[in-house]
């Protein structure tokens, strides 16, 4: 007999059990297997899994959670577990268990309880009289089943007079079955799996549960579980996940990326958010654990390697390597491209974006060179803390009260002379706002941090040519400075403030966004 039952995994049974060949009613045929007791007490449990090879040191983390891109072929997955998963999406169609909940139940399977036994057990809790009161008939318990195992609302009457036919047998055999309702499931349950090779309802089941078992599984570290998250929050979790899982190896596929099952085990054990971006400074902070320095200097932790998420499309970081001085932290201060890209994607204060995606951070394999070839496809990462997110008023050049603030004699001569090359106590003479608090070091180290040597990623580019020049950007922010006024909408207003000046393919009114952008 062969049960596919895993990816690319399948089982074979050489047992001789007699007579004992059931046929299974599904949807409009019938399904004949070989469910003789000895399988039965296995079903799931004969998963064929290869370990893990193991390391001398632990590799390192961001955050502390790290997922690989390895199937769930190789991880050792045993039976018992299968069984336990098997009843939280009998009970639930998802992982409804909690850490706590989920080793009680796998450690009554290591000491020795059967598929049935365990299942039964599960059924009888009270947190399965949600979806199964204990008023219900036989053939009410089967309809549940198709809907929270196979995802089937209506089911076919042929079918459930089957099931219930078996289950009424189960409670009433002379001597009656000890586990009738954990038989049940776990004979329903395999019968779907059994036929998963050709029928789409056996391989959305095998899809969702080799994805539970996957997640679940990678989870199981002392640092990664956590106690303290009740069932309701796996919940929460795991059942908009598991019920996009269909038939289609696509939707498993997806479900499964390494990406997805990270923000997954972050969020299910409840790990708190490692890495904090100070927008104002560009200070990205990282909490880690095992990270390791190299011989040399900045090359400890490759940051092209590592990517944020937030609003809009991921964003990889360009500012260069990091020298790390700690096992468990490393900071970098963000160069002004990187600052700039984030500016529209870490977007709010906090742990979400303006759209409502929590943030992240991931790095993927040679983040961190010397465990690179042991973590194969490896990506970890946590949730980031972000503040100071408010738009900077770029254009209030020395950082003056608002009276003076984006003032064309002050502001708009700082840039106009940093840009003719004017440097020391000249660029600042006679052009400081009330209350200004930057000095010419401090204008200097400003604006070089804004118009970086590829001018093409400085926002003082208005007019979007790839070159930040005096006589053209410089002459348009000051005559826009000189007219804060005009509405974008006035084409002759605009036409003025760029009149001679612009340059590259923007449009007057673009430019002067452009230039508005720089003064929120």
């Amino acid at each position: 007999m062969v049960l596919s039952v895993g990816v690319n995994v399948e089982i074979r049974s050489t047992l001789r059990c007699g007579n004992q060949i059931q046929v299974f009613w599904m949807f409009g045929r019938f399904f004949q297997l070989n469910l003789c007791a000895p399988l039965r007490r296995a079903s799931l449990a004969m998963f064929a899994f290869c370990a893990l090879s193991a390391t001398s040191s632990a590799a390192p983390t961001i955050g502390g959670a790290s997922v690989t891109g390895l199937p769930i072929g190789s991880l050792r997955v045993l039976g018992y577990e299968s069984n336990v998963m098997i009843g939280a999406l009998a009970m639930h169609s998802a992982d409804a268990f909690s850490w706590d909940e989920y080793s009680f139940w796998r450690s009554r399977g290591a000491s020795g309880d059967t598929g049935p036994q365990l299942l039964q057990s599960i059924y009888q809790r009270p947190a399965s009289r949600a979806n199964f009161p204990s008023f219900l008939l036989s053939d009410q318990i089967v309809t549940k089943l198709y809907e929270t195992l196979l995802g089937v609302t209506s089911p076919p009457s042929a079918g459930v007079l089957f099931w219930a036919n078996r289950l009424n047998t189960l409670r009433t055999s002379n001597p009656p079955n000890p586990y009738p309702e954990g038989q049940l499931i776990l004979d329903f349950a395999t019968a779907a799996l059994g036929v998963s090779a050709n029928e789409p309802f056996g391989r959305q089941l095998r899809h969702r549960l080799d994805a539970a078992l996957m997640i679940k599984k990678e989870s199981d570290t002392t640092a990664e579980q956590n106690s303290s998250v009740l069932s309701p929050a796996v919940y929460a979790v795991s059942r908009p996940r598991l019920v996009s899982i269909t038939d289609d190896i696509a939707t498993y596929d997806s479900a499964v990326a390494p990406l997805s099952r990270l923000n997954w085990l972050i969020d299910q054990s409840a790990i708190a958010p490692g890495a904090t971006f100070n927008a104002a400074t560009g200070v990205l902070t990282v909490a880690g654990t095992e990270l390791v320095a190299l011989a040399g200097t900045n090359n400890d932790i490759d940051l092209s390697k590592i990517t944020l998420y937030g609003d809009g499309t991921p964003y990889t970081l360009t500012s260069g390597f990091v020298e790390i001085t700690s096992a468990t932290r490393f900071q970098i201060a963000l160069n002004f491209a990187d600052r700039f890209a984030l500016s529209s994607r870490i977007n709010r204060d906090g742990t979400l974006s303006q759209g409502d995606v929590k943030y992240l951070i991931a790095a993927a394999q040679g983040w961190n060179g010397p465990f690179d070839p042991q973590q194969p496809d490896a990506l970890t990462g946590t949730r980031i803390t972000a503040s100071n997110t408010a738009a900077v008023p770029l254009l209030n050049i020395d950082n003056s009260d608002a009276s003076t603030q984006y003032d064309p004699a002050t502001d708009g001569v700082l840039l106009l002379r940093y840009l003719l090359g004017v440097r020391g106590g000249a660029l600042t003479a006679g052009a400081l706002g009330s209350g200004a608090t930057r000095d010419a070091a401090q204008v200097t180290g400003y604006l070089s941090a804004f118009i970086p040597a590829n001018q093409a990623q400085s926002p003082f580019d208005v007019d979007g040519d790839g070159i930040v020049s005096p006589l053209t950007d410089g002459l348009m922010i000051l005559r826009r400075l000189l007219n804060p006024t005009a509405a974008v909408s006035n084409a002759a207003a605009m036409s003025a403030i760029t009149a001679g000046a612009k340059r590259g393919t923007r449009t007057d009114a673009q430019i002067v966004t452009a230039i508005d952008a720089l003064k929120p």
